[in-house]
């Protein structure tokens, strides 16, 4: 096969690309993320209307996610969805996590009880309970996670 872009024709549409997903493996479990901060549980891993990532108070508005191991890495997904979890780089967006289409997913590790982008190296943190928003961000406050079985 060619490496020379000119010399390949795509398949498929533009946007047909940009939604592909990766053959991933089975989902590993389904789970709610428990958020704690210094030792008190102040929630769990919502979603706002826009797709953010956020602090849910209320146990029912907590997401139930999956998880997807590709290529070494572990990826999250919300349950029966092709939204997966990353971090948003843009100035306008830096830090935030928010779910994305495969093509904007970045992975996470878990270190101890804490979430780590591996896009840029931050855990999962919280600039406050006003604000809601979940970021990636080690300057805040970071937050233990634990993954509730559902």
């Amino acid at each position: 096969m060619s490496k020379n872009p000119v010399e390949i024709n795509p398949a498929s549409t533009f946007a047909d690309a940009m939604s592909a997903q990766p053959t991933l493996g089975a989902a590993v479990g389904q789970f709610k993320m428990k958020l704690s901060a210094n030792g008190v549980q102040i929630g769990w891993l919502g979603q706002n209307g826009n797709g953010w990532a956020v602090l849910a108070t209320d146990p029912k508005d907590a997401l139930t996610l999956e998880q997807y191991p590709y290529d070494g890495k572990m990826y999250y997904r919300i349950k029966d969805s092709s939204k997966y979890m990353s971090v948003g780089t843009t100035p306008a967006n830096k830090a935030y996590v928010g779910f994305y289409a495969w093509i904007s997913s970045s992975s996470f590790t878990r270190r101890g009880s804490h979430l780590v982008s591996d896009l840029n190296g931050q855990a999962f943190s919280l600039y406050s309970k006003d604000n809601g928003y979940i970021y990636a961000w080690d300057a805040y406050t970071v937050l233990d996670v634990d993954f509730q079985q559902v």
